[in-house]
């Protein structure tokens, strides 16, 4: 039986997502570590290399800034391929400023560790 449980924290875009979790206790760069087109961690030895973006809620530590990040953002939303939410430890001000831009959730200051319940599939 899944598990059901409530995590509060503080919204810095507003808006509501659904999608599987894809889950890091890791940083990620959307510029050189993602391919803008497909949606896919290309970053060699990241914990979500391979790993599709598209429709996902992301669960990472943080971005690592560029400011490519709100046009990485652009592209994999044009192609369909850019995750639906995400749930940051840190916020990175040019991956709020894309989620902002692009209208994708995201929040931050959970009151659980959120690598601590949520799974990848989730």
């Amino acid at each position: 039986m899944t598990e059901i449980f409530e995590l509060k924290g503080r919204g810095v875009v507003q808006g509501r997502a659904e999608g599987p979790a894809l889950v890091a206790d890791a940083t990620l760069s959307f510029w050189g570590e993602v391919d803008p087109v497909t949606g896919t961690v290309i970053a060699v030895g990241h914990p979500l290399q391979g790993q599709s973006l598209r429709g996902k809620v992301l669960v990472i530590r943080s971005t690592k800034g560029s400011s490519a990040t709100p046009m990485v953002l652009h592209l994999a939303k044009l192609e369909g391929n850019a995750p639906v939410a995400l749930v940051n430890i840190e916020v990175d001000s040019l991956a709020a400023l894309g989620c902002i831009v692009h209208q994708i959730p995201m929040i931050t200051d959970l009151d659980r560790n959120p690598f601590e319940c949520i799974r990848t599939g989730d």
